[in-house]
């Protein structure tokens, strides 16, 4: 007698979670709340028109400008191209600056996959795992890039995806794997390097404790290092010899420093990563180093140990600094997070650990509530400002040189497709200091003598004074700009000089 067959099951693969719903809901909360606040106001921050200048010269030649001619009035650059051309390709099929605006966001709700990925790894805990990667979606630190077209999103999502390739880099697949998302970010970013660093600090920890390190750890760690150097090297070496010293702080001028690497502080961190994934980061590294072992907290203990260094050392932008700590906080919160379900979990109300799961996220939401909405506030060029420099294109010869304060270079490279007399791009610059000094003089200057040496000096033909200028140095006109020597050519909420080349 045969036996009745039995009805296979299909496999758990195949088939729609609750686990899967779950994550696909979050991704698409991230991406809907990105997108909302993102597309109230028009327009980005100052940096992202180098992005969109680059973005629009890749569609139009296939090459990033690395020889261009308005960055101070004609110079050349190097860097990774490859998040433009992944901008170029997509403003194909989307507007510019919707493209500009949803891919970041796509690569940050990316982003929460892959910390639930790399926190269920290490916890095996759904719930701590879905728990911190809604803490990755709406950290603090995450939405202040709401106005920048953002090369971090595809780092960060990136980087940790590599860093979970490494976790389990003794399964198949996964050693390739590392090599190939190492290579993509050595074509996207330098701080790949910050990862390689870690994994060395994260083998010095593991042999401290006494625990085996993996052959095709090292090897794989060694390989890439190594490769990020050369590469590296090769890329930024005249600026090396050029610079010397000062290229690790990107030849930023001396009083910009301070602003681009600040001091990191303990309510500059909080600001960031809000206080709840915060005190469970440091109760998770306490419960590591203390209490037990786990491999995959040991590595981003490193991470974060080593972004903490950078910062406090200053090597690091302290914006930059801030994103990767706290992703790696947000991913040891889980390791608490998990410790606290599990003992909830065995009390007589086994209930109540569901409870406290609801309670953490409300209680983060609530926390980080108000520097979320103060990062929304996020300084961008007026309406003003731009309106002026529409003028400048349609009124002025295209070889003309522009001067406006630093932070509006590339705005006035991209709106009024003029030369600029500097922008925030310093690298092969020589005498930057100097540089930066004459242009913050000319608009404090009232000798009219001195003021019209430094213009022939730089051979400005303009000077845009626009609303953000006139606010940061508290004047409503240029004191030198008298009637023999100066035109004033536009005349509204932003004001244009036009330089009548006069010699005293």
């Amino acid at each position: 007698m045969k036996k009745p067959k039995l009805k296979q099951r299909p496999r758990n693969g195949r088939r729609i979670t609750s686990e899967h719903l779950a994550l696909f809901l979050l991704f698409c909360l991230v991406i809907g709340a990105r997108l909302y606040f993102g597309l109230q106001e028009p327009g980005f921050d100052y940096d992202a028109y180098n992005a969109l200048r680059q973005v629009e010269h890749i569609k139009e030649t296939g090459m990033p400008l690395y020889q261009d001619p308005l960055s101070y009035s004609g110079r050349t650059t190097v860097f990774p191209p490859l998040f433009y051309y992944l901008l170029a390709g997509f403003s194909f099929i989307f507007p510019l600056t919707l493209a500009a605006k949803l891919i970041p966001s796509l690569f940050f709700a990316a982003l929460v996959i892959v910390i639930y990925l790399i926190t269920k790894y290490i916890t095996k805990n759904k719930t701590a795992a879905f728990i911190s990667a809604f803490f990755s979606g709406f950290v603090p630190i995450v939405f202040s890039t709401l106005s920048q077209i953002s090369i971090y999103s595809l780092v960060l999502f990136l980087i940790f995806l590599l860093s979970y390739a490494f976790l389990r880099i003794e399964e198949k697949g996964f050693a390739v794997l590392s090599i190939v998302l190492a290579l993509i970010l050595l074509l996207t970013h330098t701080t790949v390097i910050i990862l390689l660093i870690s994994l060395l600090i994260y083998f010095i920890i593991r042999r401290l404790v006494k625990q085996r390190l993996s052959i095709r750890e090292v090897e794989t760690t060694l390989f890439l290092l190594f490769l990020a150097l050369w590469f590296n090297i090769l890329l930024y070496k005249k600026a090396f010899f050029l610079h010397g010293i000062s290229f690790i702080w990107q030849n930023i001028p001396a009083p910009l420093l301070s602003s681009y690497f600040q001091e990191i502080s303990f309510v500059g961190v909080i600001y960031a990563v809000g206080v709840l994934p915060l005190l469970l980061g440091v109760y998770a590294t306490y419960h590591e180093f203390f209490k037990t072992r786990n491999r995959g907290a040991s590595l981003y203990i490193s991470f974060a140990l080593v972004s903490f260094l950078m910062l406090w050392l200053k090597l690091i932008p302290f914006r930059t600094g801030l994103l990767f700590l706290s992703m790696n906080i947000i991913i040891l919160s889980a390791y608490s997070i998990k410790i606290i379900l599990v003992s909830l979990s065995k009390t007589k109300i086994p209930r109540l650990s569901n409870i406290i799961a609801g309670l953490f996220i409300i209680i983060f939401m609530l926390t980080t509530l108000a520097p979320i909405i103060t990062t929304l506030t996020k300084h961008k060029p007026s309406l003003a400002d731009i309106e002026a420099l529409e003028w400048v294109k349609e009124n002025t010869h295209e070889n003309d040189v522009i001067l406006g304060r630093v932070e509006e270079g590339f705005l006035i490279n991209y709106i009024a497709e003029r030369k600029n007399v500097a922008d925030s791009n310093f690298l092969f610059i020589k005498n930057i200091d100097q540089r930066y000094n004459d242009i913050n003089s000319l608009f404090t200057l009232r000798l009219k003598s001195e003021a019209v040496r430094l213009i022939n000096k730089y051979d400005i033909d303009y000077i845009f004074l626009s609303t953000k200028t006139m606010e940061e140095y508290n004047i409503s006109r240029l004191f030198y700009a008298e009637e023999d020597c100066f035109e004033l050519a536009y005349n509204k909420d932003a004001l244009v000089y036009e330089f009548l080349k006069c010699d005293i």
